[in-house]
């Protein structure tokens, strides 16, 4: 009977579960920030149970999935999103190389932009905190946990209510609006580029846009959450395996933003072509 009342007023159930995922997926993390804030009166927060718990709210997205897939999605439904983490097979060999090779690519040009601009000596060094374990732990913060619910969840049922521009643009905000507790964590990649800086600034907008990005590999992959997974992780390691300067990671943005405009203006001419959910 459930099943029936949703395929009747499927507009008014899909704007249910988008509000039911970002309550979720936003509301742990931003309600235990709140929370600390008024416990010690201050903005900034130095209390090590903080660290604790924020790190348990990135799996705020997972929570949020887990909901509206078993609340609003039927059996079948549900078993087409779990073997869509799963199925390599939906991702071509031109999507792997673009998945692979994308992030490196921007990386590398936007330091070579900034040598030739500045005229200082190409930079774009391996770190020496990277190690193989590292390697390994990033995926399982960050790709998998967010994408389940961030381009699994959130993005196709943005898409059914607003199509692919607008969808790509609310979920990119709110990725980023999503990482601002972690700027208040001392140790976190957030927190050393510093609350409202110029690098603070360059996070958010860098999220915003790199989301249209996200959403053409999920749509052109026959919705794979397993391609995105991969996308996200290939960029955090290549992020964090290749050090730029400040410059550079700018320049990066730009590139960014560039192919992000280009994406909305040439490449997804007519949204209703995109299938739903």
């Amino acid at each position: 009977m459930r099943l029936i009342f949703i395929k009747k007023n499927q507009s008014y159930d899909t704007m249910k579960s988008i509000k039911y995922y970002f309550l979720i997926s936003h509301g742990f993390p931003f309600f235990i920030t709140g929370l600390f804030m008024l416990i010690e009166n201050s903005f900034y927060i130095s209390n090590p149970l903080y660290g604790k718990l924020i790190y348990l709210g990135l799996l705020s997205p997972t929570f949020g999935t887990f909901f509206v897939l078993y609340y609003f999605y039927s059996k079948e439904e549900r078993k087409n999103y779990w073997f869509s983490t799963i199925d390599f097979k939906r991702i071509s060999w031109k999507w792997y190389l673009i998945i692979i090779s994308l992030p490196i690519l921007i990386r590398f040009l936007a330091a070579g932009i900034d040598a030739s601009i500045t005229a200082n000596n190409f930079q774009f060094n391996i770190s020496a905190d990277m190690t193989l374990i590292y390697a390994v732990i990033l995926l399982f913060f960050g790709p998998i946990p967010e994408e389940l619910g961030w381009r699994g969840i959130a993005l196709p049922e943005l898409q059914k209510k607003f199509g692919f521009n607008i969808a790509v643009l609310i979920l990119g905000f709110m990725w980023a609006i999503w990482h601002l507790p972690l700027f208040f964590v001392e140790g976190t990649y957030q927190n050393q580029l510093g609350l409202f800086s110029p690098m603070f600034w360059n996070f958010m907008l860098s999220a915003l846009l790199t989301s249209v990005i996200y959403g053409v590999i999920y749509n052109k992959t026959s919705k794979s959450i397993l391609a995105v997974i991969l996308f996200h992780y290939f960029g955090n390691l290549t992020g964090e395996t290749f050090v730029m300067t400040t410059n550079a990671e700018l320049i990066s943005t730009v590139l960014r933003g560039l192919l992000a405009v280009f994406i909305i203006l040439y490449y997804v001419k007519d949204t209703n072509n995109i299938e739903n959910h």
